[in-house]
């Protein structure tokens, strides 16, 4: 068995379809290699958040760019230029190929994280009165704060912490 899985590759890059003359484009690593049986070592690696053993499907974020890994292609998003493309291509395959050649200490995880609450589901925790207590001028401003910061629950006076996580951890 090789210890390179990844061994010859290509970059091309593409504006979101969706955005035409959007100035940030997407690069897409195509390989005929298929590295489906490193996705489960690369979302413990990686600290992937959206993992889909049975689609062969990761996301990861990194470096402020999101890492779409499939059998024989890896998207990256936003990506300046092709220069930038070129690097960050050759920094995720050599990552790759390591964490191939170390699968063998790698505990592999076959689960993506847990989804995030929706903002309505938070906004369902709160006192819903608007009494501007907590610096927000709404309890649902107050609910998209929190959704992006859980560490702003101590603000609401109305919001107890523990019951705050432990409704969450039900969600």
């Amino acid at each position: 068995m090789s210890e390179t899985l990844i061994r010859n590759y290509e970059v091309r890059m593409a504006s979101p379809e969706c955005r035409p003359g959007y100035d940030r484009l997407r690069a897409f690593v195509r390989f005929d290699q298929d590295i489906t049986e490193v996705l489960p070592y690369l979302n413990a690696q990686l600290d992937g958040y959206d993992y889909r053993h049975k689609d062969a499907v990761l996301m990861c974020a990194r470096d402020e760019r999101i890492y779409a890994f499939r059998p024989h292609e890896i998207a990256i998003a936003p990506v300046v230029d092709n220069e930038e493309a070129v690097e960050l291509a050759s920094a995720i395959v050599e990552d790759i190929n390591a964490i191939w050649k170390r699968r063998e200490e790698i505990e592999p995880r076959f689960e993506g994280k847990k989804p995030q609450p929706t903002l309505l589901d938070v906004y369902k925790l709160l006192p819903r009165t608007n009494c501007k207590e907590c610096g927000f001028p709404t309890c649902m401003a107050f609910a998209a704060a929190l959704r992006a910061d859980s560490t702003k629950a101590p603000i609401c006076p109305h919001l107890r912490e523990t019951d705050y996580l432990e409704t969450l951890a039900r969600l």
